[in-house]
């Protein structure tokens, strides 16, 4: 990101507040067998928001809804998938700054791909594990952070 966007995504940053994190749905399937030998595992994942998100509601707050789906499979046959459905509670503090800056769709852009990308992150590290894990699969190391 240039300065520019970085300093528009901060001044957005500072005019909201996240009050809540609730996960709403976490989904985990075993449709395969991990290998027994060293083979090279792929991981796909997938962050989606649902239509309108955000959700104002009331004067000061607003709603995400992200969805994310991680796949671990090994030779293109799938071994794991998760799907977690998740609400971002956020309060405006200052919702002139905040109207001028989510109007400015690469600061939109750049909050709903990377900082809730950023924010969420650990939490679905920890629910792929835990899902692998009470499957009886080995759990498979997600990257420390998402590029």
């Amino acid at each position: 990101m240039s300065t520019d966007i970085n300093e528009r995504l901060h001044r957005l940053l500072s005019s909201i507040c996240l009050k809540d994190i609730k996960p709403m749905s976490l989904h985990f399937d075993r449709v395969g067998d991990m290998p027994n030998h060293e083979a090279e595992l792929k991981l796909e994942w997938n962050q989606a928001f649902a239509d309108g998100d955000p959700v104002k509601v009331g004067e000061d707050m607003l709603i995400f809804r992200p969805q994310f789906t991680i796949k671990v499979s090994c030779s293109d046959e799938l071994i794991f998938e998760h799907v977690s459905k998740i609400i971002l509670a956020f309060q405006i503090l200052d919702a002139i700054a905040y109207s001028e800056l989510w109007a400015d769709e690469e600061v939109k852009r750049a909050f709903m791909e990377s900082q809730i990308r950023k924010t969420m992150w650990p939490f679905i590290r920890e629910y792929v594990h835990d899902g692998m894990s009470r499957l009886a699969l080995n759990p498979v190391p997600l990257p420390w952070i998402l590029p």
